[in-house]
């Protein structure tokens, strides 16, 4: 840590929903999913992750257009309501067609439905084996609903040292320690490369639920909570911040 400070009250310990960083969470979780070759990979499209339902669509649309928000689906929940759709009702969303960026909530909870068909566990439950003790993260609060899976799209509470640390993972190759790497590079790579143009000035490009900016890659969550990984300059930085909070945060700092 090469500089740490708490504002306004709020200290070391304190635990926040980080919001929408928590889609580059889920987004690793699919990763190390697919690596374990427990689900297929991001080119096969849906049906194939979710063969139980009779929906046409699932025939069109890619785990690569989901994870990249071009699923096409119109974003049907508000918060936290997608948490307890069914499978059913997610994948019988409305639907345009898939290859533009839209950026969806509901679409993205799929994910979490998908890693609950592919593995058996709940996303909390596949990354308390697969991610979390490699961080040092313990038994965080992660939303639930249907069938007790958990929000794919925001909902999981970290304390900003542990929100960090997925950052530090990626910068590292996904190393967890000098001998153990449990993200694939290949992953990595292609997570937070420019896969789809958002039309956000300064947020231009997005990667599998990580944003890309002019430079490093970015987690971007509600209110002003934030993972900045820049490999070149070895450098991660976290903020967190109250969603209510009357300072306003600059993106384009980040550029």
């Amino acid at each position: 840590i090469v500089s740490e400070n708490y504002y306004s009250g709020s200290t070391i310990s304190e635990v926040y929903n980080i919001w929408s960083v928590t889609k580059s969470y889920t987004s690793t979780l699919i990763g190390q999913a697919i690596d374990q070759g427990l689900i297929f990979d991001s080119d096969y499209t849906l049906d194939n992750f979710l063969p139980d339902y009779d929906e046409n669509y699932l025939e069109v649309v890619t785990l690569h257009d989901l994870l990249t928000m071009s699923s096409g689906y119109y974003d049907s929940y508000g918060y936290p309501y997608w948490v307890n759709a069914a499978t059913s009702e997610l994948v019988s969303m409305p639907y345009t067609n898939p290859g533009y960026f839209y950026y969806n909530n509901s679409a993205c909870h799929i994910n979490s439905h998908i890693l609950y068909e592919g593995t058996e566990m709940t996303p909390k439950e596949f990354s308390s084996v697969n991610l979390f003790p490699y961080l040092g993260i313990n038994d965080p609060f992660w939303m639930d609903g249907y069938n007790n899976i958990n929000d794919g799209s925001a909902s999981l509470y970290l304390r900003l040292r542990d929100m960090v640390k997925l950052g530090q993972l990626f910068s590292q190759d996904g190393y967890a320690s000098e001998d153990n790497q449990i993200v694939p590079s290949e992953w990595i790579e292609i997570a937070t490369s420019p896969l789809i143009i958002t039309g956000f000035p300064g947020l231009d490009n997005y990667g599998y639920l990580w944003w890309i900016p002019q430079e490093g890659y970015l987690a971007y969550g509600y209110g002003g909570q934030f993972i900045a990984v820049m490999p070149e300059r070895n450098l991660v930085i976290g903020t967190h911040s109250h969603i209510y909070s009357t300072q306003p945060y600059r993106t384009e700092l980040l550029n």
